[in-house]
């Protein structure tokens, strides 16, 4: 583990992973090696499995039994998706970047959300190489929110917020009905959603103000040309200017496809 001091664990990132038939932590793992190229960022992992790395700043190990189920490419697998409300408590950091371990740090942009947040601000607009993607809680309801990227300081607004989320992941059978939510299955987008709405008087608070690339499809391979990524699903490729990805492919981030190009990106 590396040694760094007070004024340096000031900024850092937190990691979320918890094994079920994918390894999670190992995702992870690759994920940290991005960030500390681009972001140079201290990170945390948060998980229950007796893991070291050199790649984590430190490792928390905690209790988590709360068990989901995927919708969308891993149809069927479970997912172990609760008590991310618990992160404000847990971090280390004055200034924190939460991230899900499947969002890959490509450039340094997410800097500048830490430097300039005040309380809290999360990732509210996301497109796929294909279209802008909009997403409402339910045909009735409010705005969807990616709780893929929140940063956050050690603030009372931001406690208040990770305390709401925590109380819809506790209540949200109730939570579902009230804000006529269409699916069943638990998600922490919909419970940042809801905290943000309740802590903002009932109406939308600013985001990040750029969208989240998210690879909604299969991918085969990512491989970088200059300043631009080629992005190849099973029909069709992509070409984009170098950035964060969102991959939502689990099956692409466990293959030897994902170590090359992070072996590529952040050689030894």
């Amino acid at each position: 583990m590396k040694n760094l001091n007070v004024s340096e664990k000031s900024k850092g990132v937190i990691l979320f992973a918890f094994n079920t038939k994918i390894d999670y932590v190992s995702i992870a793992e690759k994920s940290a090696r991005l960030i500390n190229k681009f972001l140079k960022l201290p990170v945390t992992l948060i998980t229950n499995q007796d893991t070291q790395s050199k790649y984590f700043d430190q490792v928390i190990n905690v209790e988590n039994d709360f068990e989901n189920y995927r919708i969308g490419i891993d149809t069927g697998s479970i997912w172990k998706n609760g008590d991310r409300y618990r992160a404000y408590e847990l971090s280390p950091y004055d200034h924190t970047l939460l991230l899900d371990s499947d969002y890959l740090i490509l450039d340094n942009n997410l800097l500048k959300i830490l430097d300039t947040c005040q309380d809290y601000v999360v990732m509210k607009t996301n497109r796929s190489p294909r279209e802008k993607m909009k997403i409402k809680l339910g045909e009735m309801s409010i705005n969807g929110v990616w709780a893929t990227v929140v940063a956050f300081n050690k603030t009372p607004k931001a406690k208040c917020l990770f305390d709401l989320v925590g109380r819809v992941q506790r209540n949200y059978n109730y939570y579902r009905l009230l804000y006529k939510i269409s699916h069943r299955n638990f998600r922490n987008d919909h419970a940042f959603a809801i905290a943000d709405n309740i802590l903002n008087g009932y109406k939308p608070s600013p985001g990040i103000p750029w969208s989240m690339m998210t690879l909604d499809n299969p991918i085969q391979q990512i491989t970088v040309d200059g300043q631009r990524l080629v992005i190849r699903e099973q029909e069709q490729a992509w070409v984009v200017p170098q950035q964060d990805l969102h991959v939502m492919d689990k099956q692409y981030l466990i293959s030897e496809n994902f170590q090359q190009l992070v072996d590529e990106l952040c050689p030894e």
